[in-house]
């Protein structure tokens, strides 16, 4: 029982939530919400990522374009109902923790935001990197022509730029939706006209002329496809959809308005996008696809050579395009594209940081973090510390990691690793909350969350083993922290034997770590090349059987230990929770085996060129695995004691009022003071 509220811990932290919740401002309309996903949207991954996919895998990108358009209106349909019946800010990653308890719900929420608060840092490197290296260089020295990462001097403009979306966000939600909506006009614009320019010197040869023997269409056969979506920063491009949940509690009428926001967005991102890869290859002209080293002669790739197409072509795609077609009006109209380097991923940048900041308000919502992360600002109605934390953690991750190339695959991998859980969730919630109102109901929820899931998993599977290593690193770094705030308070495991676990684990995980780096995957953290071991494949397996054994069991152990500790609430928590392990260690040593740890391009340490489970057995292999993990994951969830305290709030008749609705004398939780 808290002694100043008399309340139980759960119970005292929901009414904590929903009076914090009640001072938000609701004043976001159906096309503020489809304005904020869409904008997120289309930021720098539409300047960047077209690309790239067409590097890895030829035309054959159009595919992964849509393959993970699939993926992702699975999960933005889980969303959608999920939106619709909870409709709370920070609802991604509070969800969970009403589903599956505080063990899955924190793993999930840290997850979360390792993705979401380096999203504005990255929109950010986004306007440097494309004004530095296209022509005519508007900030020159701000990119190393060498390795294409941030100077100092880059760095300083990009930490200035994320300081203004801290401004925009903090003076309030109206006049973000508002000019949101204005920049986003002015960002579906400038992309329909590029799509429309860029038809006029199509050329369906670039689709069927092949290279060296390969494949015309699909040079690097499935691999190079799927790959393509962690790597390239397809599934990053798509992930702006996430908005309109996450502001949903700030929604005039979020059960209808949400959920249409979803849907609606991503559909437009996957024509957008698949209509953006078509004449982007349409418009290659290969002469101009060329790696220029400052004071050597510049290389012109083979005709159909996607995977050395480099230089401006790679890091301004359009802009180089246009500028080269020929016809006046391309390169007229280039000079936008500039314009539009700096307008879509600057306002996504700043809807991002403002999602962002929600997502830290519903960690501590849930009570993973400190408390006052729910202060609200009184005159904007903005979670204003929550936000100024957001900023700064997001300014720290750009120094150390000064490259858009070298995030978008580690970004996309931590949301996707979050958003698989919503599929789990939304089948929870309709097995122990029946009667949850739902306005918007997803017919086949089943099958529909199996896409998500299953789809989602692949996204994470498919990554290069590097990139696994980045995730599972920073998401298992980051566990202790459960140990030292949200163990002590609602696991019953006493606070000094929880601290104790929760620094004993992070002592060890920083050892295992660097141990795995350094015999692993060596080479310098912020490289976009890092090196190979010059050891045989042998000595790899060996190697990273050591690692692999060794991290889980620092992972394991502690949870066990923890487990033994807790009371039967805690203990519950942590076996809801088992499957998300499970299946972090099951794709890490699958993937390790595979194409995408012996593929050069994509950063690959074996030397067997096929993997060891080639394709299409691998893809099996990992069906199989995620789909059991599916089902595992439905059943662990539970009735937690949150989700019944939710249940009863949301079903009063003044549970979506704010403040200022209530009527005199009634308290911010909604009790009679």
């Amino acid at each position: 029982m808290n002694p100043e509220t008399g309340a139980a811990p759960f119970e005292d932290q929901v009414l904590l939530a929903d009076s914090s919740d009640r001072k938000l401002r609701r004043a976001l309309s159906f096309q503020d919400l489809f304005m904020i996903s869409f904008g997120g949207v289309v930021g720098s991954g539409w300047l960047f990522a077209v690309s790239f996919a067409a590097l890895l895998a030829g035309p054959a990108s159009i595919v992964a374009w849509i393959i993970c358009g699939i993926f992702m209106m699975a999960i933005g349909l889980v969303f959608a109902e999920i939106a619709s019946s909870l409709h709370r800010s920070g609802q991604l990653v509070r969800g969970p923790l009403y589903s599956h308890g505080g063990f899955a719900g924190y793993i999930i929420a840290a997850a979360y935001i390792l993705g979401s608060i380096t999203v504005p840092a990255i929109e950010a490197e986004a306007v440097i990197t494309y004004l530095a290296t296209s022509p005519p260089g508007i900030i020159p020295s701000a990119i190393n022509p060498v390795n294409g990462l941030l100077t100092g001097y880059g760095v300083t403009i990009a930490v200035l730029l994320l300081i203004g979306f801290f401004v925009l966000n903090y003076v309030g939600v109206r006049f973000l939706g508002a000019f949101n909506t204005v920049v986003t006009w002015w960002k579906f614009i400038i992309p329909a006209l590029t799509i429309i320019f860029l038809f006029t010197i199509f050329r369906a040869s670039n689709f069927t002329t092949s290279f060296d023997g390969l494949n015309a269409f699909a040079p690097f056969g499935w691999p190079g496809i799927f790959t393509s979506i962690p790597t390239a920063g397809i599934g990053f491009a798509y992930l702006g959809f996430r908005g309109a949940a996450q502001f949903s509690g700030e929604a005039k009428n979020p059960q209808r308005d949400a959920p249409r926001a979803i849907v609606l967005s991503i559909t437009a991102a996957v024509v957008l996008y698949v209509l953006l890869e078509v004449v982007f290859i349409g418009a290659v002209r290969w002469t101009y696809a060329e790696f220029c080293v400052p004071g050597s002669v510049c290389v012109a790739p083979a005709v159909g050579n996607w995977a050395a197409i480099a230089g401006p072509i790679h890091t301004a795609p359009f802009y180089t395009v246009m500028k080269d077609a020929g016809p006046a009006l391309l390169g007229g109209f280039a000079a936008f594209l500039l314009a539009d380097a700096v307008i879509s991923p600057a306002g996504t940048g700043w809807v991002f940081l403002g999602e962002a900041t929600r997502a830290v308000y519903g960690v501590g919502a849930d009570g993973f973090f400190p408390k006052p992360l729910l202060r609200i600002q009184q005159r904007t109605r903005i979670p204003w510390i929550a936000l100024l934390a957001t900023t700064v953690v997001g300014g720290i991750f750009i120094a150390p990691f000064p490259s858009w190339f070298l995030f978008a695959e580690f970004v996309t991998d931590c949301f996707a690793v979050s958003l698989i859980m919503g599929p789990l969730t939304l089948l929870a919630l309709r097995r122990h909350a029946p009667n949850l109102r739902r306005p918007f109901r997803l017919p086949a929820a089943f099958w529909v969350g199996a896409v998500a899931f299953i789809g989602g998993s692949f996204v994470i599977y498919w990554t290069a083993w590097g990139g696994l290593f980045y995730v599972m690193t920073t998401l298992f770094l980051v566990l202790p922290l459960f140990y030292f705030f949200y163990g002590p308070r609602f696991t019953g495991i006493p606070r000094g034997a929880s601290i104790a676990i929760g620094v004993v684990q992070l002592v060890l995980m920083v050892a295992v770590t660097a141990y795995g780096y350094v015999s692993l995957y060596i080479g310098d953290i912020v490289s976009l090349t890092p090196s190979r071991p010059a050891v045989s494949d042998g000595t790899l397996i060996t190697t990273f059987a050591i690692y692999y054994i060794a991290l889980l069991l620092v992972v394991v152990v502690p949870v066990l230990v923890g487990y033994m500790l807790s009371n039967p609430a805690g203990k519950k928590m942590v076996n809801a929770g088992w499957w998300v392990i499970v299946l972090m260690f099951g794709m890490f040593v699958i993937n390790f085996f595979t194409v995408y740890n012996s593929w050069s391009a994509v950063g690959g340490l074996m030397t067997n060129s096929t993997g060891y489970i080639p394709t299409p057995d691998d893809t099996w292999v990992f069906l199989v695995f995620a789909a059991a993990v599916y089902v595992w994951g439905i059943y662990s969830g539970y009735r937690t004691k949150d989700l019944e305290e939710v249940e009863q709030l949301l079903e009063r008749p003044d549970a979506d009022k704010t403040v200022d609705e209530l009527p005199a004398g009634t308290s911010a939780s909604g009790t009679s003071s």
